[in-house]
C-alpha cells in the first residue's frame, strides 16, 4: 500500500512546528503549511532525504513527482512508495537537519545533502567495482 501524502504533510509540519526552527528559501521564510505540501517543498525535503536512505540501505522509498503548473516548484509529490513511514519521516528528518543553518532550515542545502550522499554512492561504487 502507498503512503498516504497528507499523513506525511501531517507529521512533519507538526515536527517541524515543534522543532522551531524557520524554512528558509532564499533567505524567506516559508510558512510551515507550504513547506510541506505535496505542491510545495516536500517533493525536495523527501528526494534529499530518500538519497540518505539510499546510500545507508541500497535502496531509495519511491517517489513520483508530476508537473504542476499552480505548484511552488512547478511539480508536486504525486506518490510515495509502499514503505515504512517511520523510514520515510526519519530519512527527512536527517535531511533536513543536515540543511539546517543558523538561521534555519536552508531548503538550498537540501540539493547539497542529495549530491553529497549520491556522490558518496557512487565512490563506494567504483571502491567495490559495483556497476553503477
Amino acid at each position: 500500500m502507498i503512503l498516504d501524502i497528507e499523513d506525511v504533510e501531517a507529521v512533519l509540519e507538526n515536527l517541524l512546528r515543534k522543532g522551531g526552527q524557520p524554512v528558509l528559501f532564499h533567505g524567506v521564510t516559508i510558512p510551515f503549511d507550504c513547506a510541506v505540501a505535496a505542491d510545495g517543498l516536500l517533493p525536495l525535503f523527501l528526494l534529499a532525504g530518500e538519497a540518505l536512505w539510499r546510500e545507508v540501505k541500497g535502496e531509495g522509498f519511491g517517489l513520483t513527482t508530476e508537473p504542476d503548473e499552480g505548484a511552488f516548484l512547478g511539480y508536486r509529490l504525486a506518490v510515495i512508495d509502499p514503505g515504512s513511514f517511520t523510514m520515510v519521516l526519519l530519512a527527512t528528518m536527517e535531511a533536513i537537519s543536515q540543511a539546517c543553518g543558523p538561521n534555519g532550515i536552508v531548503v538550498e542545502k537540501l540539493e547539497e545533502v542529495w549530491a553529497a550522499s549520491n556522490e558518496r554512492i557512487h565512490a563506494d561504487r567504483r571502491m567495490t567495482g559495483q556497476s553503477q
